[in-house]
């Protein structure tokens, strides 16, 4: 005899795929141009100074590439060549808190010494 209950419909369990998310190491990169203008080994002893002009920054969370702290510097030519030059810096959170701790120590170092 059968029963007059429904039975329950049970439903496989719906997978969820994670979003794969790439990892990236600890990166800075050059422009072509920069890259382009820096002497290679045929001139040995040929160093390029840039000058630090300024630097900015900001924050990312995507799918993608995940929590990323991105730095901007415009680092300008000081010799024969003319222009400017944006480097950009990317970072993991605990990098960026690396280099901040870092660069804090070293300014405090740099304030005992005065």
């Amino acid at each position: 005899m059968k029963s007059s209950k429904a039975k329950a419909v049970v439903k496989p369990r719906k997978q969820v795929r994670r979003q794969r998310r790439l990892r990236f190491s600890n990166y800075i990169s050059f422009p072509q141009t920069l890259r382009d203008a820096i002497p290679g080994p045929e001139l040995p002893g040929c160093a390029r100074l840039l000058i630090l002009s300024s630097i900015d920054g900001g924050c990312v969370n995507d799918n993608f590439f995940g929590k990323r702290v991105r730095l901007k510097f415009l680092a300008e030519e000081s010799g024969k060549l003319k222009g400017s030059f944006e480097i950009g810096v990317d970072l993991e959170p605990e990098a960026a808190r690396a280099m901040a701790a870092t660069l804090r120590e070293l300014v405090d170092r740099l304030e005992q010494m005065a």
